[in-house]
């Protein structure tokens, strides 16, 4: 029993123990230290006094109604109700509860001050109406509930959720997050809430007309007094900012792709091979390694792009990039530096004989007739070879050497691959099947 009295007496809600009097009111007969504080009365006040002696007469009617009603049901009743007291105009839930079965005359009353709460959710009404999303109290109870203590009127412009809706079940808005981003959401609050650090997060939720839309939200969590966590914040709606970033990121994939590679092959262009290569030298220096440059001029592609048009030519150019790259590895890089001329730049280490021999190859891809229009036309590569460091320390000494090899594969008979002449590989081969003169 003393257990009990001291569980009473030390209660953080304010308790009473009320009795029913003959002529229907009540009077109270104990009360603890928690009523004290919260209402204002002292103990000698309280204890054995009637209803109407501590509220004004409207407060200890509507209060007595319920004490009435909480006997004759003999269950439990709940209410939030303000009641002026010596501390002031506060706002309570009350608790009530008949102190045995039905036809008992006693009862406990247990009443929390929740007029903080309660104006804390009028202001956050008021902030509510003038944010462009909606503002929330999410809560979660020590039991790993989740529930909603406040949620804003544009829930339901947002997500077509009902506040009343959103208040009875959490889930009729939480479930609305996307599958992929709920588990991240989640974590990323809980993770949040206990290091009691501000959380700010982007994730797309649903519409409940199946509309997918793209959120932020902001909030603050805190730790109550009973272990609950309570997040305060506003989820605001960004979709039309993604669609505009997601459009500037397009636009600015397409920009760089054009900066980078040409729009008719597909392949690096100009600037983005002269600066890979330039870099592949920096660090073939740097692992004392070689590598190889290809220079390729297509014979004959002038007449043919002069006789069908650009768009075939484009088409022929096209298919002589996809099949460059199908006779290379996925390492190599293969680019069109302007009108019928590619590049390929061979990475190391390799030698000059291997180089030789994949040019060689390349001049018999490119001699294998192309099938456009119904009508395979044919064509033919002169290809020039460089290595560094043989033949050529840096870019522009590299580039130097494959050019003028190519010219002399053209001068020697055109569709061959010529090795560039240097002190340390003098000699030069061809293509076997290639070495007579093309027009």
């Amino acid at each position: 029993m003393d257990l009990l009295q001291d569980a009473f007496a030390h209660s953080p809600d304010a308790l009473m123990v009320v009795t029913a009097e003959t002529d229907g009111g009540f009077r109270f007969l104990r009360v603890n230290a928690s009523f004290v504080e919260a209402t204002g009365f002292s103990r000698a006040q309280a204890e054995g006094a009637r209803l109407e002696d501590l509220l004004p007469p409207e407060d200890a009617e509507r209060l007595a109604v319920e004490y009435r009603r909480c006997l004759a049901q003999g269950t439990t009743v709940e209410f939030e109700q303000p009641y002026e007291v010596p501390s002031g105009q506060r706002t309570w839930h009350v608790c009530l509860r008949p102190m045995g079965p039905l036809g008992t005359q006693r009862l406990i009353v247990s009443a929390r001050d929740i007029t903080w709460s309660r104006n804390f959710a009028q202001q956050l009404n008021a902030v509510a109406a003038f944010m462009p999303g909606f503002v929330y109290q999410l809560c979660m109870a020590p039991d790993g509930r989740w529930y909603y203590s406040f949620v804003g009127e544009q829930a339901e412009t947002m997500f077509g959720v009902l506040v009343a809706e959103a208040l009875a079940d959490a889930n009729t808005l939480m479930g609305l997050i996307h599958p992929d981003d709920s588990e991240r959401v989640i974590r990323e609050s809980l993770h949040a809430a206990e290091h009691l650090t501000p959380w700010h997060s982007e994730f797309r939720m649903l519409h409940r007309d199946g509309r997918l839309q793209w959120v932020e939200a902001h909030d603050q969590p805190q730790k109550l007094g009973d272990g609950t966590v309570l997040w305060t914040g506003y989820v605001n709606d960004i979709t039309e900012r993604k669609a505009l970033e997601a459009s500037l990121l397009a636009s600015e994939a397409k920009y760089r792709r054009l900066a980078q590679f040409d729009p008719v092959t597909g392949l690096a262009n100009r600037s983005e091979f002269f600066s890979r290569l330039n870099h592949a030298i920096q660090l073939a220096e740097r692992k004392a390694q070689t590598l190889a440059l290809l220079f390729i001029d297509l014979d004959r592609f002038k007449p043919i792009n002069d006789a069908y048009g650009h768009a075939t030519g484009d088409a022929l150019l096209r298919q002589v990039g996809e099949r460059l790259r199908g006779e290379l590895r996925g390492t190599d890089l293969v680019a069109r530096i302007g009108g019928d001329e590619f590049t390929v730049l061979l990475q190391g280490p390799i030698d000059s004989a291997t180089a030789q021999q994949v040019a060689e190859k390349l001049c018999e891809a490119m001699a294998t007739p192309f099938p456009l229009n119904d009508h395979p036309l044919s064509l033919s590569a002169s290809i020039g070879v460089a290595l560094y460091p043989a033949h050529g320390q840096n870019t522009e000494a590299l580039t130097h050497a494959a050019d003028e090899a190519m010219y002399h594969a053209k001068a020697a008979g055109r569709g061959i691959a010529f090795l560039s002449l240097s002190k340390e590989d003098p000699h030069h081969g061809g293509c076997a099947d290639n070495l007579g003169a093309r027009s």
